[in-house]
């Protein structure tokens, strides 16, 4: 032992090299779980976001056609739609300010857990929800959002 202390230590003992590895992976442990759920809290924003801003161009739809639209792509026409609204009643084609939702490619947002813009819309009642079966991580499921 003593022969070792003069020559001085060039290296690590296999002690430390484990002790730091196991530091290292609880480290892991507690960040790589929060990094997995970052994405899906991103996602869940998103969906809230897109939901309020389609709410509320349904809103003004109906304020100023008299009506609900009567499809959900009504949102982003670039000309009144004609006919009957989602109640049936006559739409004040005369009151058309759209479109009422403007994104940079023209068409409705995509939902980001279906990927597709293919929102559950009910039109006598103005209600749009997500399309998506999966659970949030609270618990309660997207599509009643």
């Amino acid at each position: 032992m003593s022969k070792m202390m003069k020559r001085g230590s060039k290296g690590f003992t296999l002690i430390e090299m484990l002790i730091v590895i196991v530091v290292i992976a609880i480290l892991a442990l507690i960040v790589i779980p929060r990094l997995l759920g970052a994405g899906r809290k991103a996602k869940e924003a998103t969906l809230k976001g897109d939901l309020h801003q389609i709410r509320n161009a349904i809103q003004q739809f109906e304020a100023d056609m008299g009506d609900y639209p009567a499809d959900i792509d009504d949102l982003v026409a670039t000309t009144a739609p004609t006919g009957t609204g989602g109640q049936g009643l006559d739409l004040d084609e005369e009151g058309y300010q759209g479109p009422y939702l403007r994104t940079p490619d023209g068409n409705l947002p995509v939902d980001p857990f279906t990927g597709a813009g293919d929102w559950d819309y009910d039109a006598p009642t103005g209600d749009v929800h997500s399309a998506s079966t999966l659970n949030s991580l609270a618990g309660d499921a997207y599509s009643t959002w």
